[in-house]
């Protein structure tokens, strides 16, 4: 195996001493170090020469500006950083093979660095710390105010070298509580707003029918609930259940779950008028997998082995086994199947707005938004016309809504090609080809994002 040494010269790993190993892992580090200098500083360039104006509109978090909007508070960078142009990000992004939010956070990093923490970043152009913790000072500050952010900056520049993730979180701390005090009150008052119950199921291709429940919540309420669960535990114990005490306490959700029938919102809060009690009916569990399977899988499920080692893609889940998946359906009071699509059906409509049959295959299909290294859920994207929808009315053809002229475009990307600075088209094969602007193009398939480089 070659490595290149600090001279530029090839040599063998394996014929390394320690010495030489150390030495050359201390020439990486200063490696990556140059490299991710340079990709900050390229980043607040591109900024310089990507202005926002009224003409461009402004970058945004949410979703860039139109022409003719211009807030200067709405910056991809903090307070004092200037803003930039709508869509200056896509391009960086793309050239980068990453996704626009990450090009977004590279190119706010670079401006909260160089506007905002100006000692922090010297330290950074001189090599004397590792960028990626210059930038987790910058987005720790993104929030607060440019004194705040000044404040931080005079404290960790010293030390940010030797110091690690809680050091920075203490200085931020400070910061707040020095700069913006009213913040810590307001957190006080508010703290409700950071109770949830997540529900999250495991990335694609790791699923093992387990998935997560995240829940935070009143002190009392959540202890009182981890006893119930505890005690329905020890029940199942109690008629014979030889699994662990966690696995038990997991199964014991399930348990409570299906027996609790209605929920009377007026014992819970209290309620000792004389109306009568608000009692809501807990709905019915219902299971909603799109699974694609070979036939000849479903026909040897029930019961034998080949069956039960058969395998399924479940949409947002991944693969499992066709057994596992009956069990979760065994499991569910209601079971809605519904028809199997033709992917390769191509109905069509006059209007501009898609049937769900339509809006079915295209989501099916794509299963993203397709503008490169774009990982949004199809489910959670628009229907873009890869041509402009024109009205009947108005001369348009007809037709014109039908799976072939559709595509998955989260919003952002949606407006990004709305804009004019971005086209793209569908290829015969199912990939898409998209041209942006400096003569970039890119191609989206199944398999991931290509760049078309020119011949």
């Amino acid at each position: 195996m070659l490595e290149v040494d600090a001279m530029g010269q090839p040599v063998m790993v394996e014929d390394l001493d320690p010495d030489w190993l150390l030495a050359l892992l201390d020439d990486a580090k200063y490696a990556a170090r140059v490299a991710e200098r340079s990709k900050l500083r390229l980043a607040a360039q591109w900024c310089v020469r990507h202005p926002a104006t009224t003409d461009t509109g402004v970058a945004t978090w949410a979703g860039d500006s139109l022409p003719g909007v211009l807030n200067q508070d709405e910056s991809l960078g903090g307070e004092g950083t200037p803003a930039v142009s709508a869509f200056a990000p896509e391009p960086v992004a793309a050239a980068l093979g990453v996704s626009t939010m990450t090009g977004m956070r590279l190119i706010a990093d670079a401006l909260d660095l160089q506007h905002r923490l100006p000692r922090i970043w010297r330290l950074v152009e001189d090599l004397r710390v590792d960028p990626w913790k210059a930038r987790q000072v910058a987005q720790a500050t993104h929030p607060l105010s440019q004194a705040a952010a000044g404040y931080v900056d005079e404290q960790l520049a010293p030390r940010l070298a030797s110091c690690g993730f809680a050091a920075i979180q203490t200085a931020v701390a400070m910061a707040i509580a020095k700069y913006h005090p009213e913040l810590l009150e307001q957190r006080e008052k508010t703290g409700k707003k950071g109770w949830h119950v997540t529900l999250r199921h495991p990335a694609p291709g790791d699923v093992d029918g387990t998935s997560y429940l995240d829940v935070a919540g009143d002190t009392l309420d959540l202890t009182a609930f981890h006893d119930l669960v505890c005690d329905q535990a020890a029940a199942l114990k109690a008629l014979g259940d030889t699994d662990d005490l966690e696995i038990r306490k997991a199964k014991a959700l399930g348990v409570i779950a299906a027996q609790q029938a209605t929920l009377d919102l007026g014992s819970l809060t209290g309620d000792d008028s004389d109306r009568s009690p608000a009692v809501v009916p807990v709905r019915r569990r219902q299971t909603i997998l799109h699974v694609h399977a070979s036939l000849t899988d479903l026909l040897h499920l029930n019961g034998s082995p080949e069956g039960d080692a058969a395998v399924g893609g479940v949409e947002k889940l991944g693969p499992a086994t066709l057994a596992k998946i009956r069990d979760w359906l065994n499991r569910s009071e209601d079971v809605v199947i519904r028809p199997v699509l033709d992917l390769n059906r191509c109905p069509a409509v006059d209007g501009h707005d898609p049937t769900e049959e339509i809006r079915e295959i295209v989501i099916l299909r794509d299963g993203h938004c397709v503008f490169p290294w774009c990982a949004v859920d199809a489910r959670h994207t628009d229907l873009d016309h890869i041509e402009p929808y024109v009205p009947i009315d108005e001369g348009g053809p007809p037709g014109q809504t039908n799976p072939h002229n559709l595509a998955c475009l989260c919003r952002r990307h949606h407006r990004c090609k709305t804009s004019g600075r971005w086209r793209y088209r569908r290829r015969p094969d199912g990939s898409y080809e998209w041209h942006g602007p400096h003569g970039r193009s890119y191609l989206v398939t199944p398999l991931g994002t290509l760049e078309i480089h020119p011949n």
